[in-house]
C-alpha cells in the first residue's frame, strides 16, 4: 500500500514537473481548442488497437493450448486498460487482471500468466523492430537530425535486425540449456518448446504486434495533429519506440508523467516545441483513459428495461 502510494504521488509530482517545464499558460492554450476530426480518428486508432490486440493475444493463447471465447480476451484487454489507468505500476495491473479472466475461464493460472506476459514482451519487442528500423532508414536517407541519434545507420541497422531474431535466438538457446535450470522454470520451457510450429508462431506474432503498435502510433500522432504538431508520420514511429517504454515501466500511474517526460524530451528532439509535445502525450493518455472507461462499464450488470405492452 505504500509503495502503490509512493508511486501516485511521484507520478502526479512528475507531471506537474513536466508541466511546469512545458510552460503552463502554452501547453493549456494547446490543450483548449484541439481539432474534434483528429481527436475522433485518434479514439478510433486506439479502439483498433485494442481490438487487434485482443486477438494477438487469443492467437497466442490458443498455441498455448488455452482456450476463451473471442468476448472474453477483448473484455479482459478493455478491463485491463481501466485498471492500468487507476492502478500504480503501469501496466502491471493490468495484466494481472488479464491472467485472472483467463485463469477464470477453466486455463492453469500459470499457462493464463505466461500468455500475458509473453503477449506483453511481444508488443515492446516489435515496437523496438520498428523504432530502429525507421530510424536506420532515417538516418540512412539524411532525414533525421544528427543530434537526434547520433549513431551510423549502419549500427542502427545492425540492432534492429538484432532485434529482430531475438526470439529465434533465445528459443534455440533455452532449447539447449532448460535442462540446467531450476526445475520449474525448465518445466514452464518444456512446455512452451512442446508446442508445434514455433517459426509460424513467430511469424503471427511479429505481424500481430506489429499491426497493434502501428495503431496506437497512429493514435499518438492524431494527437499530435489534433494540437497542431506538424511532424511527418514517420517520425512518429521513431519516436514511439522509446516513449512508449518508458510509459510502461512500473513507476508510475497509467503512464502519466513518464509518457509526458519522455515525449517532451524525444519529441523536441524531433523538432516539435516542448509545449505541443506534451499535450501530444496528454491527448494520447486521454485515448487510453477512454478506453479504460470503456472496459470499466463492462465491469456493471447492465439490465435492459422492459418495454410496456
Amino acid at each position: 500500500m505504500r509503495k502503490a502510494l509512493l508511486r501516485t504521488v511521484a507520478s502526479l509530482l512528475l507531471v506537474a514537473l513536466v508541466f511546469t517545464f512545458a510552460d503552463p499558460p502554452r501547453l493549456l492554450q494547446a490543450l483548449g481548442h484541439p481539432d474534434p476530426g483528429w481527436l475522433l480518428a485518434g479514439f478510433v486508432a486506439s479502439s483498433c488497437a485494442v481490438l487487434s490486440g485482443a486477438l494477438r493475444w487469443q492467437q497466442l493463447a490458443r498455441w498455448l493450448e488455452m482456450e476463451a471465447p473471442t468476448k472474453l480476451f477483448l473484455l479482459a484487454q478493455w478491463r485491463g486498460m481501466a485498471a492500468n489507468t487507476v492502478m500504480p505500476g503501469a501496466v502491471l495491473g493490468g495484466d494481472a487482471l488479464r491472467t485472472l479472466h483467463l485463469q477464470r475461464a477453466g486455463n492453469p493460472l500459470g499457462s493464463a500468466a505466461v500468455s500475458v506476459a509473453l503477449d506483453r514482451i511481444s508488443g515492446l519487442w516489435v515496437l523496438v523492430v520498428i523504432s530502429l528500423s525507421i530510424s536506420a532508414l532515417a538516418l540512412a536517407c539524411g532525414l533525421l537530425p544528427p543530434q537526434a541519434l547520433p549513431l551510423p545507420w549502419p549500427l542502427v541497422a545492425l540492432l534492429a535486425l538484432a532485434a529482430l531474431a531475438a526470439p529465434p535466438a533465445l528459443w534455440l538457446l533455452s532449447s539447449a540449456s532448460r535442462h540446467h535450470l531450476p526445475r520449474k522454470l525448465a518445466g514452464l520451457l518444456d512446455a512452451i518448446h512442446a508446442r508445434p510450429h514455433p517459426l509460424r508462431q513467430y511469424g503471427i506474432q511479429l505481424f500481430g504486434s506489429a499491426a497493434v503498435q502501428t495503431f496506437f502510433i497512429i493514435a499518438f500522432s492524431c494527437g499530435g495533429r489534433a494540437v497542431g504538431l506538424e511532424l511527418p508520420l514517420w517520425l512518429f514511429f521513431i519516436a514511439a519506440g522509446p516513449i512508449f517504454i518508458l510509459a510502461a515501466t512500473p513507476v508510475s500511474v497509467g503512464g502519466w508523467g513518464t509518457r509526458e517526460a519522455a515525449s517532451a524530451l524525444v519529441l523536441g528532439l524531433l523538432g516539435a516545441p516542448k509545449e505541443l509535445a506534451v499535450a501530444t502525450a496528454v491527448l494520447y493518455g486521454l485515448f487510453a483513459a477512454l478506453q479504460g472507461l470503456l472496459g470499466a462499464a463492462t465491469l456493471f450488470p447492465w439490465k435492459k428495461s422492459k418495454t410496456p405492452a
